[in-house]
């Protein structure tokens, strides 16, 4: 497995993915903090799991699985290797990618905490504790796992521009709305905004996780539903898997 997974990176050695896992958490920290100002500690995950990262998991994905699809995936189907280590290649290595991207994330927000508390002297509301935020990383990253073989089997099934459409799309609509739902964890968009709002006492749509707030209820808060939507997201992660990968095989048998 090793040897395909560094024949994977081995494409993308002189492109912009490697540039954009840290561009991106970049970008998320400084526009958090110059907007939210007092309230960065805790918007700086919120930003990344609700606007940045599905966009950042999406053209990673563009990339990773959209370079063999231009070529109607003829480059690899003509080698006398495993497919579906090819296609695990690929999973693994948008796995890396995700998880470096999120403690790019962990390290600017935390970097950036410090800086505005101690530099520029700012108190900030409703702040996470460290050990909070960095429980927060691992578990965005975890919850967030299932998107990558989803959107690696839409490159190859509708190509790069419709999966970033669709998959931008549903996080953003079915996200916010199914994370305040019983049964969240139906439809896996909504998991990572649920989970967060026990660990980072922030509610989906941004707002403190406080009595009184626009969708607070005392629900949102149970961490045992919290753990039950991290232990489906990787079942969801570990079935889209399997299937995009035998969906995969069953392309050169054709």
């Amino acid at each position: 497995m090793n040897t395909y997974l560094k024949a994977e990176k081995m494409k993308y050695r002189h492109t912009f993915l490697w540039w954009l896992m840290i561009l991106m958490p970049a970008v998320s920290a400084f526009l958090s903090a110059q907007l939210t100002h007092n309230y960065f500690a805790m918007d700086g995950y919120n930003w990344w799991y609700m606007l940045m990262m599905p966009g950042f998991l999406a053209v990673a994905c563009s990339q990773i699985g959209g370079k063999d699809h231009k070529k109607q995936n003829r480059t690899i189907w003509v080698l006398p290797a495993d497919m579906g280590r090819i296609w695990d290649a690929k999973v693994l290595l948008s796995v890396m990618v995700s998880g470096l991207a999120t403690l790019f994330l962990t390290v600017f927000v935390l970097a950036g905490s410090v800086i505005m508390e101690r530099g520029l002297h700012m108190t900030f509301f409703n702040a996470p504790s460290v050990p909070a935020q960095i429980l927060a990383a691992i578990l965005i990253w975890l919850t967030s796992l299932w998107q990558l073989p989803f959107c690696l089997f839409l490159v190859q099934k509708t190509g790069v521009l419709v999966m970033v459409i669709i998959s931008v799309g549903l996080s953003q609509v079915a996200g916010p709305l199914m994370a305040l739902e019983k049964l969240f964890f139906l439809i896996p968009y909504g998991i990572t905004p649920r989970v967060m709002c026990p660990v980072l006492k922030t509610l989906p749509n941004g707002l403190p996780a406080q009595p009184g707030q626009m969708t607070y209820t005392p629900q949102l808060m149970s961490i045992p539903a919290a753990a039950v939507g991290v232990v489906v997201s990787l079942l969801w992660f570990a079935a889209l898997w399997y299937f995009t990968r035998k969906w995969f095989q069953r392309q050169v048998e054709k």
